[in-house]
């Protein structure tokens, strides 16, 4: 965790946080330009945040912090640390510096092909088609997932990979073909079945 960080403004490398240790505590301290609004500052790694507090004006155009932390404060701090920005949100890291020379290579991605639709007869099929049981997603239940109320009384939630709905068992919203895909959730039965 010790070393030097960039603090990241508006895209943009402003400033800098040395982290070193001091006895049984480890020190941010931090220097920025002062960007003319209260910056609440926050040291950011793997995805996680640690929030530093509120950088100080030191009357020559820049902001200053150093926080002395304990080795319990820091344990939900990321480490390694990455870089530092305001708090509140995992900014999108600065860019990293290109090394000269570098030959480009590509990556190849990877990209799921579209499925195919379904032939027609010319008929009017009516409304949208409805997804196909197979199309169904996993079971899903209560202890593995947070559910998200909305005002007309449904549940959503997002499952890594698609938002799912949960409709109320017998609600007349429920399309045809997702009769008998009941699962309880907080002790109510819905069916579940991809937004």
């Amino acid at each position: 965790m010790y070393g030097e960080y960039p603090i990241v403004l508006g895209g943009e490398t402003r400033g800098e946080v040395r982290v070193f240790p001091e006895g049984l505590m480890t020190v941010f301290e931090a220097a920025a330009e002062d960007p003319g609004y209260m910056l609440r500052l926050s040291v950011y790694g793997g995805g996680a945040e640690g929030y530093l507090g509120v950088m100080a004006p030191d009357g020559e155009g820049r902001v200053s912090l150093r926080r002395r932390l304990s080795r319990a404060a820091l344990a939900g701090f990321p480490d390694p640390v990455e870089f530092a920005a305001p708090a509140g949100g995992l900014p999108v890291p600065p860019p990293m510096p290109e090394e000269p020379d570098a030959p480009e290579e590509s990556v190849p991605v990877a990209e799921e092909p579209a499925p195919e639709p379904e032939p027609s007869d010319g008929a009017d099929d009516g409304p949208a088609a409805s997804p196909s049981p197979e199309a169904q997603p996993p079971p899903v239940t209560e202890e593995d997932t947070l559910w998200f109320t909305t005002p007309d009384g449904a549940l959503t939630t997002f499952d890594g990979r698609r938002s799912l709905v949960a409709l109320p068992a017998g609600d007349v919203r429920l399309p045809d073909w997702a009769a008998g895909a009941e699962r309880v959730i907080n002790g109510r039965k819905y069916v579940v079945f991809p937004r």
